[in-house]
């Protein structure tokens, strides 16, 4: 498996500050109307285009247990938002098993009374588990893969 990443922002894997594309970066402006995040790409499904991962930041978007995940995919003219997962906390890794044709994602859970741990989300055939505390998230276990933020 052949997995593509680029980042922006702090820490994870990091490439030129133009490495998410600016249609994404306008998109977490005003459609997600954001103003403290981290972002970065990778290409979860194969089809040679890159989705964006965006960890916000912000009393507004996080909490004890984490903060807010949006997974956005490109569509026609801009973006889409695939899943927004709540209470994640970095490293976010893309798993090497995927689940109807899209990587699986590791999220470290932790806070606000839960011992730490890192869940695995599978993909649905539309989007992934919003709330990785709860079923079907699992724990990942000895899931291999790669940090995309950290």
């Amino acid at each position: 498996m052949t997995l593509l990443f680029l980042a922006a922002g702090l820490g994870g894997i990091t490439a030129p500050p133009d490495a998410v594309p600016a249609r994404a970066e306008r998109f977490i402006r005003e459609r997600l109307k954001l103003e403290r995040y981290r972002a970065a790409a990778a290409d979860l499904n194969g089809d040679h285009s890159l989705e964006i991962f965006v960890y916000a930041a912000g009393q507004r978007r996080c909490g004890s247990g984490g903060c807010t995940l949006f997974i956005l995919t490109p569509d026609a003219r801009s973006y889409r938002i695939v899943t927004r997962l709540t209470v994640t906390r970095p490293p976010i890794r893309v798993l090497e098993a995927s689940t109807h044709g899209w990587n699986d994602l590791g999220v470290r859970v932790a806070g606000g009374g839960i011992q730490a741990y890192e869940a695995r989300l599978r993909f649905d055939g539309r989007a992934y588990p919003s709330n990785p505390t709860v079923a079907p998230a699992v724990p990942a276990g000895n899931a291999r893969g790669l940090a995309v933020l950290e």
